[in-house]
């Protein structure tokens, strides 16, 4: 009969705690400089409901335009946003200072 029992499996929580997603990046930036989603979606020039989708992660593409727009308000560069502080290729900066939303 079939054995349901894998004697070599490794009990969960072993593993690296799982990597942060853009989309929580995007979250964290954009509470940290006090935007809700329909003021940053404004700012971006998307609806409110794109904003949700990018945190989410529901929506994996970006036009670059809007993209740029998102580094720019948000105050971060690419290599942060996609690849978090740990990911980004060797000897680059991570994030900017951040800017607070009375600032921009």
């Amino acid at each position: 009969m079939l054995n349901r029992v894998v004697k070599d499996a490794v009990p969960r929580g072993h593993y690296a705690d799982p990597m942060e997603t853009m989309g929580e990046r995007l979250r964290r930036l954009r509470v940290a400089r006090g935007y809700t989603q329909p003021e940053f979606a404004k700012l971006v020039g998307v609806t409110k409901s794109a904003v949700s989708q990018w945190e989410d992660d529901s929506t994996k593409n970006l036009k670059l335009t809007t993209l740029a727009r998102v580094l720019d308000v948000l105050g971060t560069d690419l290599q942060y946003l996609v690849w978090g502080e740990s990911r980004g290729p060797v000897g680059t900066g991570n994030a900017r200072s951040p800017r607070r939303a009375s600032e921009s």
